[in-house]
């Protein structure tokens, strides 16, 4: 019984003592959770506060893209009554893109142009190579339909832009190497045939000299060319034959009658030439 006894409080005492360790263990959890909680309701608070920031961002920046859109519809109203109240304004946007197009296809004209110039300047030279083996009855032969050249000593029309006014389409290389050869700047209107009649008045307008070759232009053409260069004192010649010869022939003439002026001048200029 003693024994009893003895086994009896030796489990009470180990019984007590896992209890004080749990209680010991229970309040170290206690705290933990503490912890934790305060943690997670700190970061609560902190997400609440950055969700009602971000939530009046959102807000501000709706308000801010009503605005915008409300301005970019006033601004397109007046631009729409801006565009009514100028007459022809859709004409004139699709004449300025259609001038952009002309434009574009011009500088590509003008490049392939230069490449042909290239490409003719070769052939050139490997036609007078050709040229320097053929026979003496070859060289007679082309002796005897000589090509049409200016002198640059006799006819130099420095800078001048000279429009020429019909002339056949196959033609029109020749006339610009003619014209550009003795220092001028070649110009080209069909006569009527495919350029309009606007274009013409702009042509001779900005031309220095005038050559009408008469026999590939329209009527019209023809009395306007007349009409203009007498108004404006313009020089111009008239031939009838659509041909690089008489173009020469044109220019020449030109020449002619700028020196006979210019020995006029001189003339009455000169003491001897004064008229009394």
């Amino acid at each position: 019984m003693h024994m009893l006894q003895h086994q009896a409080g030796a489990s009470v005492r180990i019984d007590l003592a896992t209890f004080n360790a749990l209680l010991d263990e229970n309040a170290i959890l206690a705290r933990e959770l503490g912890k934790v909680q305060e943690r997670g309701t700190r970061l609560l608070t902190e997400k609440s506060s950055e969700i009602e920031r971000l939530t009046a961002q959102i807000v501000q920046l709706r308000a801010e893209n009503v605005a915008k859109d409300s301005r970019i519809a006033f601004l397109s109203e007046d631009m729409a009554a801006l565009k009514a109240s100028i007459p022809g304004f859709d004409a004139g946007m699709r004449l300025q893109k259609k001038v952009e197009q002309m434009t574009a296809r011009q500088s590509a004209l003008e490049g392939q142009n230069t490449a042909l110039r290239q490409k003719l300047a070769a052939a050139a030279k490997s036609l007078e190579a050709l040229s320097g083996e053929s026979s003496n009855t070859a060289r007679a032969d082309v002796a005897e339909r000589p090509e049409p050249r200016i002198s640059p000593v006799t006819v130099y029309l420095n800078r001048k832009t000279v429009l020429c006014v019909g002339g056949r389409s196959g033609s029109i290389a020749n006339y610009r190497d003619l014209i550009e050869r003795v220092g001028g700047r070649f110009a080209h209107h069909d006569g009527g045939l495919e350029n309009g009649q606007s274009v013409l008045d702009a042509s001779l307008a900005a031309a220095d000299l005038v050559i009408c070759q008469t026999g590939c232009i329209s009527h019209n053409a023809y009395w306007k060319v007349k009409d203009f260069c007498k108004r404006a004192g313009k020089r111009c010649v008239f031939v009838e034959n659509p041909s690089a010869s008489s173009l020469v022939r044109g220019l020449e003439q030109i020449s002619n009658n700028d020196t006979d002026a210019i020995q006029a001048e001189n003339a009455d200029a000169s003491p001897g030439g004064a008229k009394g």
